[in-house]
């Protein structure tokens, strides 16, 4: 259960609407958008069963230098797994960095009505659901959470192995809301997109006209494999539901975190050559999902 403390509640203020102005004007220099992120620092309290466990200063101050060295004004920031339901770093770096961020927090079913109107307040846009590994939930638990994000117009991110996605993700599709899918669905490298089943499923969800594809991270699944899988996305989804995320920090891998960030932009170029069409992959599409001023 997301806390009063975990929330950040109470009103932003004069000062802080002072800043929001401020850093909405800062972020209009740089309307690109990074669409997937994690940030924390060292000595936040790990959740049970974390998988992994990072010592390394990934601070917002440093996410934001890095995608502003590289010309990114704007970062959407996903609640990492092993920190659990408890989003209060990322709820902190909203408050404090109003016009360059916004969140996808985990949480739990049971969230009272004050605290989706904070989150809300605070620049959270969307809920995730970062299950690579654990067990399936029981997504009755979650229709009341579910019928709330849809109705705020928030989406659902969900993180699984591309094996679950033809049980996992007709659900989240069918609650209506929107459904973002990250790491180009995380399909099996040994398959390969062509050959993965829930890869297939991922393209047809196209249809739908409600899911959206993050051509991210490469190293996740296969370099070779996301050169394949990028255009038969961008062949379904067309540019107006792809996202572009560098996945900075890279968590749980060996990645040189503080080289990487140009070359995730590369890849983009990649897979995306046209400029018109990678512009609407890195501005517009995110900027009208993520509500970005």
């Amino acid at each position: 259960m997301i806390t009063r403390r975990a929330l950040g509640l109470g009103s932003l203020g004069l000062a802080a609407g002072a800043m929001l102005a401020r850093e909405t004007a800062a972020a209009a220099e740089f309307a690109l958008v990074d669409s997937h992120t994690h940030t924390f620092v060292p000595g936040l309290p790990r959740a049970p069963g974390a998988r992994y466990a990072p010592d390394y200063d990934a601070s917002y101050d440093r996410l934001l230098g890095m995608a502003e060295t590289n010309g990114i004004g704007r970062v959407v920031i996903a609640q990492p797994s092993f920190l659990g339901y408890d989003n209060s770093y990322l709820l902190g770096a909203l408050k404090a960095r109003p016009g360059r961020l916004r969140g996808v927090p985990w949480i739990e079913p049971r969230t009272t009505a004050a605290q989706w109107d904070e989150m809300a307040a605070l620049g959270v846009i969307g809920l995730r659901f970062p299950i690579f590994g654990p067990p399936t939930p029981n997504w009755a638990d979650y229709k009341e959470t579910f019928a709330e994000a849809k109705r705020r117009n928030w989406h659902l991110h969900l993180y699984v192995e591309s094996k679950r996605l033809p049980e996992i993700l007709p659900v989240f599709l069918d609650s209506g809301a929107a459904v973002v899918v990250p790491h180009m669905g995380m399909f099996e490298a040994k398959l390969g997109p062509q050959a993965d089943p829930g890869f297939k499923v991922l393209v047809e969800a196209a249809k739908s006209g409600r899911a959206y594809v993050m051509l991210s991270a490469p190293y996740r699944t296969s370099i070779e494999g996301a050169r394949v899988a990028a255009p038969i996305l961008l062949e379904a989804y067309g540019p107006d539901h792809l996202l572009w995320g560098s996945d900075w920090p890279h968590t749980n891998t060996e990645l040189d975190r503080t080289t990487t960030y140009p070359k995730m932009l590369q890849s983009l170029s990649e897979w995306v050559p046209d400029a018109a069409t990678r512009r609407k992959i890195l501005q517009d599409t995110p900027t009208k999902l993520f509500r970005f001023a």
